[in-house]
């Protein structure tokens, strides 16, 4: 046998050994991923969390109560499906874009409706500029009183408007036909015309009040809350930060009718029931269960097929297809121990409170595993986590803001029966919301010009004194104090 061929057949030996030596590591780390996410979840298991995206998915309700299977709104959950569902196209297109664009209201940064953080009433000369400037709108040839104007500009939507009111009360409940299936793909295009019906109906509710009409104000208001808590029970976060983007627009009529003291009795009584509903750290959790399970839904995909991932990671997904099973599941487990150690524990609506330090946590450990030399698995960690914070203080702001509503209805009815606000919110003889940063009542101060603020102290967990930071055209949510008042003066 020549020298060549014996180097041949070595190097042969080799490649086949070469190519065993990594099919046995391919082996292995699919055995120990598999193992390490199976010991996992048996543990959890044990201890009470449930792992399968079925038993957070909102349950099924009767299509004639279902405020969703109106015909305004059902062509956007009506698709036709690719196999696997990677794919979805309108049956009706025509039918999807009308109701993908029903009562849209463009604004500019002159026309915010939810200033009332700030201390901001809205000016309504914007919106009357605004419609005048637009085609399509209804006007006067001359220009009148602000709220008049909008009024008569918002008899464009006027029918629809009345249509949906009506439907809301035929059809109390509301599920949309959402693919959970297609876990982080699934389509929500209800999201948007939500948030165009709340603007819609908040606008018409400030020139009611405006207008001296504070019954239809509230009428509005009502199915601004309607349209918000519609869509609590979707196990999403995007889903749960429209609603409290919606709510934080809802709550600018009742802030400017509680300032301009436009509700009664009866009216207070009515605001306060229906904040008292509102139960947004329920939300958070719904939500964070929701993407931990649709991230356990798309890696089990993604173990059979790698594309199904491509909205995540785009061009990465061939390669990461190339990876062993073994390699997702590490991920698997590292990402839900990442769930529930910390972003689980951020908000805990049994106790009603809200741990900025396991945020910081979090943070501090996500940054940990992400910054490793070689953080393989924590790559989908890196993908899904961070932000989860963010979310976290907009829950908390939001629902301290609705608590402050609530408690600012009890107050002015207190003033109603007894001539001056009370010395203390005990004084209420309610039993009331605390502040869920420290589970303590809210602060509250009687001011000499006869009003009264109200504070919770906020994501930094300081008595700032009632003292708000302004971030642009916003509260910063990091600093100061979360501030229900009537004033826009800011330290």
């Amino acid at each position: 046998m020549s020298k060549l061929k014996k180097v041949g057949i070595c190097l042969g030996i080799l490649f086949v050994g070469m190519i065993g030596l990594i099919i046995l590591i391919y082996c292995a780390e699919d055995l120990r991923g598999r193992a390490a996410w199976k010991n996992f979840k048996k543990e959890w298991e044990a201890k009470g969390e449930v792992f399968d995206y079925k038993q957070i998915v909102p349950k099924e309700i009767p299509s004639e109560k279902n405020f969703a299977h109106i015909p305004l709104l059902k062509p956007l959950h009506q698709h036709q499906w690719s196999e696997g569902l990677s794919e979805a196209t309108p049956v009706d297109q025509k039918s999807f874009d009308e109701a993908a664009n029903l009562l849209k209201l463009d604004s500019n940064e002159d026309t915010k409706l939810d200033g009332w953080a700030l201390g901001q009433s809205v000016d309504l000369k914007p919106w009357q500029k605004l419609f005048r400037d637009q085609e399509g709108w209804p006007h006067p040839e001359e220009p009148g009183d602000p709220a008049a104007d909008i009024l008569t500009a918002l008899e464009k939507y006027k029918a629809i408007m009345t249509e949906l009111t009506q439907a809301a009360k035929d059809r109390p409940l509301c599920r949309f036909d959402i693919q959970y299936e297609d876990h982080f793909a699934a389509l929500v295009p209800h999201l948007s015309p939500f948030r165009n019906f709340t603007k819609n109906y908040t606008l018409r509710s400030l020139a009611h009040l405006a207008n001296d009409d504070p019954e239809a104000a509230l009428a509005d208001i009502r199915m601004g809350f309607f349209l918000a808590e519609s869509i609590r029970e979707e196990p999403l976060l995007i889903s749960q930060l429209v609603r409290i983007a919606c709510l934080q627009i809802t709550l600018q009529p009742v802030w400017e009718g509680l300032k301009e003291k436009k509700w009664n009795a009866e009216q207070l009584a009515d605001l306060e029931r229906q904040l008292a509903a509102i139960e947004l750290l329920k939300g958070y959790r719904i939500s964070i269960v929701g993407e931990r399970e649709m991230a356990n839904l798309a890696i089990d995909q993604m173990a059979i097929n790698p594309k199904v991932f491509n909205e995540m990671v785009e061009d990465e997904a061939d390669k990461i297809g190339l990876a062993p099973e073994g390699w997702l599941r590490h991920n698997q487990k590292r990402l839900n121990e990442m769930h529930i150690n910390f972003s689980q524990r951020i908000i805990d609506p049994r106790a009603r409170r809200i741990h900025p330090d396991i945020a910081v946590a979090f943070n501090k450990e996500l940054d940990a595993r992400t910054r490793r030399k070689f953080p393989i698995y924590d790559v989908l960690s890196s993908l899904l986590l961070p932000g989860i914070d963010k979310s976290a203080m907009r829950v908390g702001s939001a629902q301290t803001a609705v608590d402050h509503a609530r408690i600012g209805c009890l107050l002015e009815l207190h003033k109603l029966e007894h001539k001056q606000y009370p010395a203390k919110l005990a004084d209420l003889k309610k039993t009331l919301p605390l502040d869920p940063y420290n589970g303590k009542p809210y602060i509250y101060k009687v001011d000499q010009e006869g009003r009264y603020q109200l504070y919770g102290i906020g994501w930094n967990q300081k008595d700032d004194g009632g003292g708000f930071v302004k971030k642009g055209d916003r509260t910063d949510l990091e600093k100061g104090d979360l501030v229900w008042s009537y004033s826009s003066q800011a330290p």
